[in-house]
């Protein structure tokens, strides 16, 4: 019968261990967050199937107390995240390279600048006494370092949002054909639609965008494999820039092809090959808003991520299992309190510091 079935599964887990029964909960909550992401009718999932999630909810529901209550006091208790040294997140920081060399620490009190005839901070208040060199031929650039994020609008009025470890470089001013910037790690795009006779192209080191008016977001790291554009509305064309060819092989490869994205879609260019994929773009743009939103992330993909927030250096200690996170959660926590919602995904930490670097240590 079901319910000799159901108490019978539930008698068996009472009869682990403790590290057992923890570690069969957190496959089984593992396996409940994946499912339930899934897009899968409910029409398609046997009775047993769902059966087997109703009873494993109810004992988590029963024992879960008593799991992170027993975790804290067991002599054989292993602590899942050990704070040496917590670190604080990351802010408004972002260097300004002026055409001529000149370089300037934006303030952080500010979170954005507005490039025109003159340079001011989004509040109106002044960067420079004098005005700005208006020539297409002089170039700007404005980087972020690893725990900085900072916004700035174009000459055009576009607006353009740089996450940490990233570099935007620009003219002055745009040339009369078209508007073309280049990018190095990761930006959100609006793009003003004032100057639609004028394309926008952002250059990456593996594709080139061109847009006329719209909202997306590129992820182009240099240590990362792909580079990603995820569009949120209007129309972009991804271009992917042609592999180097020798002499002896002049050969075209389809992949060098332009795509056309719609909103909700993704494209991921790697080695000159193009990918689309329906996505969901909170996920991917959820960092502009002040959130990492894991949906499914893989372990290292996640600790890359606070790994360019918090500015540390992740460390793997022994094999790590390939743990996928989700959950929402905000980037103004701290470190410490980021992992310790990430620690039920069966992965240990340590948090320390050796001289003035702050190290993250992943665990089994």
């Amino acid at each position: 019968m079901v319910a000799d079935w159901v108490l019978h599964g539930a008698a068996d887990l009472l009869d682990l261990t403790d590290k057992q029964l923890l570690e069969d909960l957190l496959d089984i909550r593992l396996r409940l967050e994946r499912d339930l992401h899934e897009d899968t009718p409910v029409r398609n999932v046997g009775l047993r199937s769902w059966l087997a999630y109703a009873a494993a909810v109810l004992i988590v529901g029963a024992i879960g107390t008593w799991v992170l209550w027993d975790g804290q006091t067991s002599d054989n208790k292993t602590e899942q995240v050990s704070v040496l040294a917590d670190v604080q997140p990351g802010g408004n920081r972002a260097m300004l390279t002026l055409a001529d060399g000149r370089t300037i620490d934006l303030s952080a009190a500010q979170n954005g600048i507005v490039v025109n005839d003159e340079l001011t901070y989004l509040d109106g208040t002044a960067i420079l006494d004098e005005r700005v060199v208006r020539s297409a031929a002089s170039l700007m650039s404005i980087a972020t370092p690893k725990g900085g994020t900072y916004q700035i609008t174009l000459p055009d009025g576009s607006k353009v949002w740089l996450n940490s470890d990233s570099k935007l470089t620009y003219p002055s001013q745009f040339d009369q054909d078209k508007r073309a910037v280049e990018l190095e790690g990761e930006a959100y795009f609006e793009v003003s639609k004032t100057q639609t006779k004028l394309p926008f192209l952002v250059k990456t080191r593996d594709q080139t965008v061109e847009v006329l008016g719209t909202q997306f977001n590129i992820f182009a790291y240099g240590d990362e494999p792909n580079v990603r554009t995820t569009l949120v509305e209007g129309s972009v064309k991804v271009v992917p820039v042609k592999t180097a060819q020798s002499d002896k092989d002049t050969r075209v490869s389809e992949s060098t092809s332009s795509t056309i994205l719609k909103p909700g879609q993704q494209s991921t260019v790697i080695n000159g090959y193009t990918t689309v994929n329906e996505v969901d773009v909170v996920a991917f743009i959820g960092w502009k808003d002040g959130f990492f939103i894991f949906n499914g992330t893989e372990l290292h993909d996640a600790m890359r991520q606070l790994s360019r927030w918090y500015d540390v250096e992740v460390i793997y200690d022994g094999t790590i299992p390939r743990t996928p996170f989700y959950g929402k959660i905000s980037r103004n926590d701290s470190l410490a309190e980021v992992l310790s919602i990430l620690k039920e995904g069966k992965v240990n930490f340590r948090i320390e510091k050796q001289g003035a670097n702050n190290r993250l240590i992943v665990m089994p």
